[in-house]
Parts: structure tokens; sequence; C-alpha cells
């Protein structure tokens, strides 16, 4: 049963963390973005993605993960050291040279707990009648949002010219 005063008090919890905020990966520390990789973004507070998709321009597809497991509408949990994760009911798409800049790896995860995870994720709704939880998911979207629809933009942008170039004179 899901207590109300709870996922209010987390909800305020999250609220009071966010910042604007976004801290750089030294360059000497930067690590490679790869499939299965849990980034741990250095934003305030930190967010995280798992990785399962890496398009050959550099195009990033991730699913937000969140320690705050009461306030998602998914159902599986990701247990990896000290922390426990729950899937976002949603996609992001990052650029590769911003995940590297803006966060690290602190887990691999095996090809069947990706699947798992995106087959919860699509059977999952992206909202919620618990307004606690349907705020939550709106405030996680906006951190997502312009970075998502501009790494979408720059890919797109980048295969014209890249199709442009390839076109004979």
């Amino acid at each position: 049963m899901l207590d109300i005063k709870q996922l209010k008090a987390s909800l305020k919890l999250y609220k009071d963390s966010l910042g604007s905020e976004r801290l750089k990966v030294k360059e000497s520390a930067r690590v490679p973005v790869q499939v299965g990789q849990i980034r741990v973004l250095f934003w305030m507070p930190e967010e995280y993605v798992l990785i399962f998709h890496i398009e050959d321009e550099g195009l990033v597809h991730a699913v937000p993960l969140t320690e705050w497991v009461s306030l998602t509408t998914c159902s599986i949990r990701i247990h990896i050291r000290h922390y426990t994760f729950a899937p976002l009911p949603f996609i992001v798409y990052l650029r590769k040279e911003l995940l590297e800049q803006e966060s690290y790896p602190i887990a691999i995860v095996r090809q069947e707990t990706i699947e798992k995870v995106l087959k919860d994720v699509d059977m999952s709704p992206t909202w919620s009648a618990i307004k606690p939880i349907r705020d939550f998911l709106k405030l996680v979207w906006k951190r997502y949002e312009d970075i998502t629809l501009s790494s979408l933009f720059y890919t797109h942008i980048q295969r014209e010219r890249e199709y442009d170039d390839n076109l004979p004179s």
C-alpha cells in the first residue's frame, strides 16, 4: 500500500535538492560510453542512466534510473552494491560526448537485465493518478527534455551534412 505522506515527503526532498549545477569529469578520467553501463550524471541531484544502444553518429539511447524507487510507475528494481534503482517509464537520447563529459560508469549490467528493464519501461504508464508520482515523473522528464531534443536535432543535422557531403558534385 502506498503511503501518500511518504511519497509527498520524498517528492519534497527531491525538489529541494534540484539545482542547475552540472559538474564535468576531468578529461583524464573520462570513460567511453558502452552498452550496458549504468552511468551517474553529476547533476544536482545526481541522475542515473542505463545505456542500451549507441548509434554510429554518437546518439545514445538510455533509460533514466532513479534511487527514488517509490516515485516511479515501473516495478522492476536493480540492485547494484549499495544502490537500488528503478527505471523511469521513458527513454532519453543523449550525445555520447555529453555523457563522457558529465557522467561516469558505476556498473555494467547483462543484456538480459537491459531487456527486462526495456520491457518494464514499455509496459509502465508514463502518467500516474497519484499526484506525487505524477509530479516526480514530470520533474525528471523536464531535466532530460532539452538535452534529449538537442541531441536528436544535433544527430539529425549531422546526418544531413553527411548525406549532403556524399552527394555527387
